[in-house]
């Protein structure tokens, strides 16, 4: 990326018309990626979250399976703590690991496909560089023969 502003500084005040409908394309492909970049941050905080609240309640099931029987189970809404079946409970907090697990899993897919979209827009910019580079190479060898 660093390349690039090199290049727009070195160039005079003429550019050709290639060289800036490629750089451009460059410049697009960055917004994008800064795009990708960003949506693939919010998916890895979610992410974080979601490991959080599976730890929260893997020590809630664990607490729930080592009761003794006739243990009172208490949830609380709001401010007020109110009676529940200690099945139910852990029917409920298995139920809501068994979803927190696949968040976690359609997550690392997004992470990944994030990741995959960002690879190919820095090959996209690195070619598109390559390319500028190469063209600016012809122009430059061009206008050393028209000067000899």
């Amino acid at each position: 990326l660093y390349f690039i502003e090199n290049i727009t500084l070195k160039m005079t005040m003429e550019i050709h018309p290639e060289i800036r409908a490629m750089y451009e394309q460059v410049q697009k492909h960055l917004a994008e990626m800064r795009t990708l970049q960003e949506k693939k941050s919010k998916c890895v905080e979610s992410r974080h979250q979601l490991e959080s609240q599976k730890t929260e309640n893997e020590l809630v099931k664990e607490e729930l399976y080592h009761l003794e029987d006739g243990a009172g189970v208490y949830k609380l809404i709001g401010p007020v703590l109110v009676s529940q079946d200690a099945s139910d409970a852990k029917m409920i907090v298995e139920k809501r690991l068994e979803y927190i697990i696949g968040e976690m899993k359609r997550t690392d897919t997004t992470i990944q496909d994030f990741e995959k979209k960002e690879e190919d827009e820095r090959q996209r910019i690195m070619d598109l560089q390559r390319r500028m580079q190469e063209r600016q190479n012809q122009l430059v060898q061009q206008q050393q023969q028209r000067s000899a």
